[in-house]
């Protein structure tokens, strides 16, 4: 055996003894991978980030039988392929994707050391791209014959197993961020990316649509768009830019009425809204609009110190986990944030997922505000991230969360108190947004009861 195999092998057995540890922890309650475009706000879920060497527990099933075939098949193509293996590390990179994929979760992905960067970054809420979230949408597929007059089955781009014939899997625009070049190139929610430059992205995940969207700022980037209602697709250039992307939208309306927008969950959201809160009650607001929609998720630490301010101090439980031993784990509000009683009415939308669902969940279940506007995503994942000793990271499906009256939100989202349908996209709060009025009339009831 060649010394470089005993080194190898103990390589293979550190990466399947990590994805055997199913248990410990991502941080970043983007559960929700949060996510150019905004990456995945690629967190369609709740994170949590695993510092450090990561340790693993043995799974006492765990067989060795693959870590040696691997071992085999990776020796037999660096000795015996017809071309030199340039860089070996992307066979084992490839080798944890295809791995991963098998679990038929969208969500469970493997990061190089570039796209783990780019993540960080984005929790960081700065990155270099076009400045808009991204989602996986469920669009109807052409249905096929074959010989027998039968529909040929359609396979999911995702994990490649077979679903129904009429559903099928794209990237598209949640919303395009403020001040971004998205925003100014007029892109708009729910254009589906057919094409990145020459890419087609058929079968990507977000993620890898988000990585094909970022670039270095003042570079450009052509996406092909398809629009409903809207024949032909359409071709958009844009420059990418550098983005730093706001946690929070604040602003005073009249009667005395905060408008509190959250955009996502990253390590900015928590004192961006403490800010928003103080000039509100600064500025003598009464009464709070809290806008969660298209909130694609993001931290869970800063979701529960949010969660904390809004909450009655004796409402202890913000949301509980239960993974793979089905142990249960508890998340419950944290003493050192400012407590803020305004009357509140919260706005979601199908687009509301992981971490915003948690939050929105929490309120709703303690009866803290009333919730308005769809049921939310339904996105109730804890993902882990585990870095990797050369930097790269995986994605793992942990656990799943459930609110304090023990709503599963996987089934069904959060759903509203007070069900409305948006009548047309809004830019912002506007007249024109029929949600964000029928909250207003709400609140304002509420304010004038004294609530």
């Amino acid at each position: 055996m060649s010394a470089s195999r005993p080194k190898l092998l103990s390589s293979m057995m550190t990466v399947l003894l990590v994805v055997s540890a199913f248990l410990i922890g991502y941080q970043m309650n983007t559960s929700g991978a949060p996510l150019a475009l905004r990456a995945p706000i690629t967190p369609v879920w709740a994170a949590q980030v695993a510092e450090g060497p990561i340790r693993a527990t043995l799974d006492t099933q765990l067989s060795l039988r693959p870590v040696q075939l691997f071992n085999e098949a990776l020796n037999h193509v660096q000795t015996q392929y017809v071309e030199p293996i340039a860089q070996p590390e992307e066979l084992s990179y490839a080798a944890i994707r295809g791995m991963l994929g098998r679990l038929n979760d969208p969500y469970t992905r493997f990061m190089d050391p570039k796209e783990y960067k780019e993540f960080l970054a984005d929790n960081e809420g700065h990155f270099a791209g076009i400045g808009a979230t991204l989602s996986m949408v469920e669009i109807p597929a052409l249905e096929t014959k074959t010989g027998e007059g039968t529909t040929a089955p359609v396979k999911c781009p995702v994990c490649e197993t077979e679903i129904s014939n009429v559903k099928h899997y794209r990237v598209e625009i949640v919303e395009p961020l403020p001040n971004s070049p998205a925003l100014a190139a007029g892109l708009q929610p729910h254009d589906v990316i057919l094409k990145v430059d020459d890419l087609e992205t058929d079968g990507l995940l977000v993620s890898d649509v988000a990585a094909k969207i970022r670039g270095k700022a003042g570079t450009k980037v052509t996406l092909t768009l398809g629009r409903k209602g809207v024949e032909k697709p359409l071709v958009v250039t844009i420059t990418r830019a550098q983005i730093e992307v706001p946690a929070v939208e604040a602003k005073v309306l009249e009667d005395n009425i905060g408008y509190l927008h959250l955009l996502q969950f990253n390590e900015k959201t928590v004192q961006e809204t403490n800010d928003a809160l103080m000039r509100f009650r600064k500025a003598g607001v009464k009464g709070v609009l809290l806008d969660l929609r298209n909130n694609p998720g993001g931290l869970l630490t800063e979701c529960i110190k949010v969660a904390s301010m809004l909450l009655p101090k004796d409402k202890k439980l913000i949301v509980y986990t239960k993974g793979r031993t089905g142990d249960r784990e508890d998340y419950t509000r944290i003493s050192d944030v400012p407590i803020y009683d305004f009357p509140m009415v919260v706005l979601v939308n199908k687009n509301s997922a992981s971490a915003s669902e948690i939050l929105s969940g929490a309120l709703k279940d303690h009866q803290r505000a009333t919730i308005v506007g769809e049921s939310t995503y339904g996105k109730a994942l804890v993902q882990t991230v585990l870095r990797m000793s050369d930097m790269s990271a995986m994605a793992v499906t942990t656990a799943h969360y459930y609110t304090p009256n023990d709503v599963d939100v996987a089934k069904k989202g959060v759903a509203p108190d007070v069900t409305v349908e948006l009548e047309k996209d809004a830019k912002g709060i506007s007249e024109s947004d029929n949600q964000a009025q029928a909250a207003l009339t709400l609140l304002k009831a509420q304010m004038a009861k004294g609530k």
